[in-house]
């Protein structure tokens, strides 16, 4: 099946191989998204962890959703080097 065609019945092996695929693609994301730290300066690499963990508090998200905030934050935290401040001040 493709998605070209939504119509038509998934098998098992290819709803697999798709899974399979947007894993891959997701992860290319994470990377090229947590790369994107040493293009910013100290304090707006400190405003974005800072924001990420909000979101990772925000009742709003389902608790699945809050630790992958919580685990990007975190990431980019030590790849950046930088420390969450407490309170943003802009």
């Amino acid at each position: 099946m493709t998605t070209d065609k939504p119509e038509e019945a998934m098998t098992f092996g290819e709803l697999l191989a798709l899974i399979g695929d947007q894993k891959r693609r997701l992860t290319v994301l994470e990377n090229a998204f947590s790369s994107l730290i040493f293009c910013l300066d100290d304090r707006a690499s400190q405003l974005l962890v800072h924001n990420l963990s909000l979101e990772a508090q925000n009742q709003n998200h389902d608790e699945q959703l809050q630790q992958h905030f919580a685990r990007l934050a975190e990431t980019l935290q030590k790849r950046g080097g930088g420390i969450v401040p407490e309170t943003p001040t802009l």
